[in-house]
């Protein structure tokens, strides 16, 4: 291959020159699309359309328009619209989305952010909207709710980006620019396709992008050359346009002949349709039709002629077939048969029936005395269908019930001998055969020369004593036949003579017939004819080529074309550029690719023996993870497959050039406690390069993706998402569980009414401010009870308990009910919890808010007065 010649000899040592020498190299069509997407432009269709014309010019299919010297300059900053800085920072206005809650608002971190919440709060349905828009391995369908009948809305969200000082929103409809292309989804699904299936390296250095999308380009072109072919070959054929033409000449064998190596300037052989030609063809018409009327009369004695010779060919193949069956070889034929007929039935006479003839019983032997005693033998079987042993010994008449005699059952026993003996039977078979002679013999006809017949009225007139003597012959095969047919059914020998009608006579009137219709023919008129009518059908075909003299030039024109076409070797442009991107690929990404997952599996102890294999297709690569030549889910647990599949996935990550973000879906589900710290250490050092989303329900992984941030110094938010009374999808901003240490006081409710009591803020966004501020107030709540009251004792998702601080642990139940009757208040304003019917819900307004966190900082302030009495202690 020639793009195997140039990639072997020493090539550059960067990526980007060795793309540029493969872009080099390419034919002046396709450099052109090379160099477009080489220097940041979009293959668009402008651009495949201009190359397509490139090529015709290269096919010698349109004339050689002035090009532009293309120089090949890789800008790998403009090659893509992607951002290095890019943020995903919100999604909001999320509709048709399952049963998510409308109106809710998503805020990222720079770093990590956490999304917590039970199953069944809306994880998932978030999960699908990401994996719709983002990359993923496992896109889904995104169902409507299924909860309601009618009012389904369609799936839509606002997306909001940020890159340095620019805020960029989209919508569903912009999914295919380049910010979606940017993030990564993995989920629960995406564990199988990383492990067993063949998966196309998405996120790899840029240049290497370059071949899969200067393949798909030339696939275009290819399209384009294809469609115009296609409207090349439905045109007219060869054939099509040869049938242009009635009768046969010069004219029309050249047309069928018409093909790719002819040449236009021979259709000028027969152009033009001069006046003369003219004036030819009209001189040669009345010639041939003045001459034509004079020969009427030969042509009609013809045509009587060949009508008489096929009936007399008609009536010599009935005489044949007549004569067969009079010869002295088919007459011994019936003479033989009648003698075998006799002779079995004498034996048969001999054998049985005579034996069986008395005085009192008549007609035996006839065909009612045999069906009798068959029908007798018949019944007789059915009294002792097993044995079959009727009559014996003791036995009784089957008709009359009297015992039967010894000589009765002698009688009985040979009736059924004779019925089942080989000379009846034999017998039988003879007679049929005479009947079926007979049956034969009166079938044939003898009346071959009826009266008012075509063939006998005209040998009548021209051979009357042929004609008598075929009728007379025929009367002494009829005659002879009704003989037989008598001897037949009397079943009476004679030796008849052959009688056959002589075929001489057919001979005789059949070469007069030839000889007649040859001299008719050969007459110079008819000579004369053949030749006018030869030279009427050219000028009237050369007349007819002249008026669709443009159908043949446009069929030469496409063959040519097609012809020409035919040498555009897609096939091989294809495969040279799979093997550069595979070649280039295998050096520059291959290899860093193995060893950031070797890495990976390290980081989340997840060394298992996995290997990489390596394939290439279309300009794309892929890779398939196999453990000892089996699929990895096949072997390893389900932890293990899941760390592999993490590993595999943010491998390919960590590589890519563009991905900014990576967004999980309860990426430690069914793992124990050490892989799940594992894992989340990963995540929390990865959040560091890059986005990371975590959606998960699991709070022992919320608490160690926290416990790694504040080792590492990472900065993370939290938000909890719920299902209010059945509607997934209420999102708590900067609100969970785990959030201890900033809900350690009142900030953060007080952060929330200090905007909600802003005098430009939206009564809707008061009203959301408010509750999401009650809702900061009751965790704070929450975080007193954990620290103070219990004294830390047990903390949160920690396994350690700490007995040594029982000692300072008291509880006051004046204190206790006065905490839980402010928790109380808090959830009376919160909309989205049940409520009691001494805390129902009420609609907050800003001095309620203000009230309640000046009660929580006073209880507060109690609690951690409040001291174990000494006689306690």
């Amino acid at each position: 291959m020639a793009q195997e010649t140039k990639l072997s000899k020493k090539l550059p040592e960067t990526l980007e020159a060795e793309i540029k020498v493969f872009a080099d190299g390419l034919p002046y069509w396709s450099k052109y699309m090379a160099e477009k997407w080489l220097s940041g432009s979009v293959i668009s269709e402008e651009v495949t359309t201009a190359a397509y014309f490139f090529l015709l010019e290269e096919l010698g299919l349109k004339t050689k328009s002035e090009r532009q010297t293309l120089v090949i300059k890789y800008d790998v900053q403009k090659s893509g619209n992607h951002k290095s800085d890019l943020l995903f920072a919100k999604v909001q206005n999320v509709e048709g989305v399952n049963a998510l809650m409308e109106g809710q608002t998503i805020e990222f971190g720079n770093h990590l952010t956490i999304i917590y919440g039970a199953n069944g709060s809306g994880k998932s349905g978030y999960t699908r909207l990401f994996k719709l828009v983002f990359y993923s391995k496992s896109k889904e369908e995104i169902l409507k709710n299924i909860h309601i009948d009618t009012g389904h809305k369609a799936v839509s969200a606002n997306f909001s980006f940020t890159s340095g000082t620019d805020s960029i929103s989209l919508t569903l409809n912009d999914k295919g620019k380049a910010e979606f292309t940017q993030f990564s989804v993995f989920d629960g699904k995406s564990v199988i396709r990383h492990l067993d299936q063949r998966n196309e390296f998405e996120f790899r250095p840029s240049g290497l992008a370059f071949f899969a999308d200067y393949t798909a380009a030339l696939a275009m072109v290819e399209q384009k050359l294809n469609a115009d072919l296609s409207l090349k070959k439905t045109g007219s054929t060869a054939q099509d346009l040869a049938d242009l033409f009635d009768g046969e000449s010069e004219i029309k064998s050249f047309v069928q002949a018409l093909s790719s190596k002819s040449k236009a300037a021979d259709l000028q052989k027969f152009a033009p349709f001069t006046e003369i030609d003219k004036a030819e063809k009209v001189k040669i018409d009345k010639t041939y039709d003045e001459l034509l009327l004079a020969s009427k009369d030969k042509e009609k004695q013809i045509s009587q002629l060949l009508t008489i010779k096929k009936l007399l060919a008609e009536n010599k193949l009935a005489v044949e077939k007549l004569n067969q069956h009079f010869g002295i070889d088919y007459l011994k034929k019936i003479r033989n048969a009648i003698q075998d007929c006799l002779d079995k039935e004498s034996i048969t006479k001999a054998e049985g029936v005579e034996s069986f003839k008395t005085e009192t019983i008549l007609g035996v032997g006839s065909e009612q005395w045999k069906n009798f005693i068959i029908a007798a033998e018949t019944f007789a079987r059915m009294q002792d269908p097993e044995q079959h042993t009727y009559p014996k010994k003791g036995d009784s008449c089957l008709l009359c019930q009297q015992p039967l005699s010894p000589d009765a059952i002698n009688l009985i026993a040979n009736y059924w001998s004779f019925i089942k003996s080989v000379a009846e039977e034999n017998f039988n078979k003879s007679q049929e055969i005479l009947n079926k002679l007979e049956t034969g013999l009166g079938k044939f006809v003898f009346d071959l020369f009826p009266e008012n017949n075509t063939l006998t009225d005209w040998l009548t007139e021209r051979y009357p004593e042929a004609l008598q003597s075929l009728k007379d012959a025929l009367a002494q095969q009829k005659t002879l036949c009704e003989t037989i047919i008598s001897d037949v059914k009397a079943k009476k020998i004679v030796d008849h003579t052959e009688v056959l009608t002589s075929l001489e006579h057919y001979k005789t009137i059949g070469n007069y017939i030839d000889t007649v219709i040859a001299s008719l023919r050969e007459n110079e008129q008819s000579k004369e004819l053949a030749q006018l009518n030869a030279k009427k059908t050219y000028l009237a075909h050369k007349e007819k080529f002249n008026t669709h003299l443009a159908k043949f030039e446009t069929f030469l024109e496409n063959q040519d074309w097609i012809a020409k076409a035919g040498k555009a070797n897609f096939r091989k442009a294809k495969t040279d550029t799979t093997y550069a991107e595979k070649a280039l690929s295998d050096k520059y990404f291959s290899q860093k690719y193995i060893d950031a997952f070797n890495d990976e599996c390290k980081k989340m102890n997840g060394n298992f023996g996995i290997e990489i294999s390596h394939t290439g297709s279309a300009g794309k690569s892929y890779r398939q993870l196999k453990l000892k030549g089996n699929n990895p889910n096949a072997v390893l647990s389900e932890g293990e497959q899941k760390v592999i599949a993490i590993a595999d996935f943010i491998a390919e990550m960590r590589l890519s050039e563009i991905n900014r973000g990576i967004i999980f879906d309860d990426p430690v589900t069914s793992l124990d406690e050490t892989r799940k710290s594992e894992i989340a250490k990963r995540l929390v050092e990865e959040s560091l390069n890059k986005q990371t989303i975590i959606f998960t329900h699991d709070l022992v992984f919320v608490s160690s993706l926290i416990g790694h941030c504040a080792d590492i110094k990472a900065t993370h938010v939290c938000h909890w998402i719920e299902n209010r009374s059945g509607n997934p999808g209420q999102i708590w901003l900067n609100n969970a569980p785990s959030y201890e240490k900033e809900y350690r006081s009142a900030e953060p409710a007080k952060k929330y009414y200090n905007e909600a009591k802003k005098d430009d803020c939206p009564p809707a966004q008061r009203e959301f401010l408010l509750k999401t501020g009650f809702a900061s107030l009751r965790t704070s709540y929450e975080v007193l009870v954990i620290n103070d009251l219990f004294k830390n004792v047990v903390q949160r998702f920690n396994e350690r308990v700490s007995i040594e601080a029982l000692n300072s642990v008291f509880f006051d139940s004046g204190l206790i009910d006065e905490l839980q009757d402010s928790f109380g208040q808090c959830c009376r304003y919160m909309e989205g919890h049940t409520h009691s019917d001494k805390y129902a819900y009420k609609k907050p307004e800003p001095n309620h808010l203000n009230e309640e966190i000046q009660r929580f900082e006073a209880i507060r302030a109690k609690v951690k007065k409040f001291k174990k009495p000494a006689t306690e202690q």
